[in-house]
């Protein structure tokens, strides 16, 4: 297929583990090909690498576990805690 016949977007999403809480987010680029069949399909890359849909089946990249809730993006970076510790007020 020439690369001029594939349209490329580009996805984020927001997940949530539900086994362990752990939360992440990450960037697709999507690919809409047509197969060598004539049907049209979707192709999700991150970092150039093939990988599965994020809508099937994802795993948790800290427990391994696959209940995991899809977000729209931006929703695990709002909920967040600030970078660092908070500081305790000094004691007496």
């Amino acid at each position: 297929m020439a690369a001029d016949d594939r349209a490329h977007t580009h996805e984020s999403y927001a997940f949530a583990c539900l086994s362990c809480g752990f939360g992440w987010e990450q960037e697709f680029e999507i690919e809409h090909v047509t197969d060598v069949g004539g049907q049209p399909t979707v192709r999700y890359l991150v970092d150039g690498r093939l990988v599965p849909s994020p809508l099937t089946q994802p795993s948790c990249p800290n427990c391994g576990g696959h209940r995991v809730r899809v977000l729209k993006a931006g929703t695990v970076a709002a909920v967040l805690p600030p970078d660092g510790p908070e500081e305790e007020p000094p004691l007496g």
